[in-house]
């Protein structure tokens, strides 16, 4: 988005602007981190699924010196648990 019409989009006070902002950058970006579990963190790991976009970590569920790096992985792509992954499209 060009700098110019930045400005005009982030004080607009939209609030569904800001989530469908907040969706396409999550989908679009190179690693999702998502803060808490819920229907935005699913909806965001389909579209990174569709998009072939599969690097999606998360905490570890507790902090560990040894840690696998496996640990950091969602389980929606490390088990391909997401209902993306049933789709026959």
């Amino acid at each position: 988005m060009p700098a110019e019409k930045k400005g005009k989009f982030l004080k607009s006070g939209n609030a569904d602007l800001a989530r469908a902002l907040d969706l396409e950058i999550c989908s679009q970006s190179d690693v999702f981190v998502p803060a808490i579990a819920g229907l935005f963190y699913g909806h965001v790991t389909g579209k990174r699924i569709a998009l072939g976009r599969t690097q999606i970590l998360v905490p570890a569920p507790r902090f560990s010196a040894s840690a696998q790096a496996s640990e950091f992985i969602s389980t929606y792509i490390s088990e391909k648990s997401h209902l993306a992954y049933s789709c026959y499209c």
